[in-house]
């Protein structure tokens, strides 16, 4: 039997197919949790696929019950993939509640993600945007690319992935309260680095406000950057609207998450979003 499909058309910036299947919720035995923080745990949910996930690429995840919720992919093996969930509300509170043999629901993965041709890379992460990073750098890595990571969060007990990282590159940190690396903002290191080194792209995923300066930076210097967007989702595939960039039209589930910076600029891209009522709210 022929298998069904169907085009969602994005913008005319790419196009995306999706089989019936790839909508369908798929249960994911949790294989192992790990706490990375206060406030943060990864899932190491069971996947098997011919393709592993592009870095960059995001899942939805529901628990019966509860909302479903868009979440990166932290990492991702032949067997497995790794999401990082954030407590911050009665959903994700939920989920830190599991335990390992519980199953969650996913579907896709969906959306662009970031590209990891080149030769060198700088890689720029806030709080728990860095979780979509490490799993690029891994594989940035895996192909012999150089890396720069920088981190940065509010303080030392909020850094995530730092041991993986330095596994794989130089590291630099910054925390607000000075309690591990540099105090200040990460963005203070940014255009120092830039200034000195040559980099084939720079990926960056964090606060807007913050990947706004970095991908400002790295225009103004002809630097090819890559930015992960965080947009309220509620289908994941191109169908609601509800995570469109005005006013070009641009959505981020299947025109992104990842989105090249020149683009970025000529959206509402650190500046306005959609709630999830649909209104346009300041960032």
């Amino acid at each position: 039997m022929q298998e069904k499909s169907f085009a969602v058309k994005s913008s005319g910036f790419s196009k995306n197919i999706f089989s019936y299947e790839d909508l369908e919720f798929r249960p994911a035995k949790i294989k192992k949790i790990v706490d990375e923080s206060l406030k943060v745990k990864s899932f190491y949910l069971e996947h098997h696929s011919k393709e592993l996930p592009v870095p960059g690429q995001f899942v939805m995840v529901w628990l019966p019950g509860y909302e479903e919720v868009p979440m990166s992919i932290s990492d991702a093996g032949k067997s497995f993939i790794r999401i990082s969930v954030s407590k911050e509300g009665l959903t994700t509170s939920e989920f830190h509640k599991l335990k390992s043999g519980d199953k969650l629901f996913l579907r896709g993965p969906f959306g662009k993600g970031f590209s990891t041709e080149g030769k060198s890379f700088l890689i720029v992460g806030g709080g728990y945007g860095t979780a979509p990073l490490i799993y690029a750098a891994k594989v940035i890595s895996r192909k012999n690319g150089k890396l720069g990571y920088l981190v940065g969060a509010k303080n030392k007990s909020e850094l995530l992935f730092l041991k993986e990282a330095r596994r794989l590159g130089e590291v630099q940190v910054t925390t607000e309260d000075g309690s591990m690396g540099h105090r200040g903002i990460i963005t203070d290191l940014v255009e120092p680095i830039l200034d000195k080194k040559d980099f084939d792209s720079v990926l960056t995923c964090g606060p807007e406000r913050m990947m706004y300066k970095v991908v400002q930076y790295c225009v103004n210097r002809g630097i090819q950057v890559q930015a992960s967007l965080e947009r309220y989702m509620k289908c994941g595939f191109g169908i609601c609207g509800s995570c469109v960039l005005d006013p070009i039209g641009l959505r981020v589930c299947v025109d992104g998450p990842v989105f090249d910076g020149k683009l970025l600029l000529k959206t509402e891209f650190g500046n306005r979003k959609r709630d999830a009522s649909g209104s346009r709210i300041a960032i």
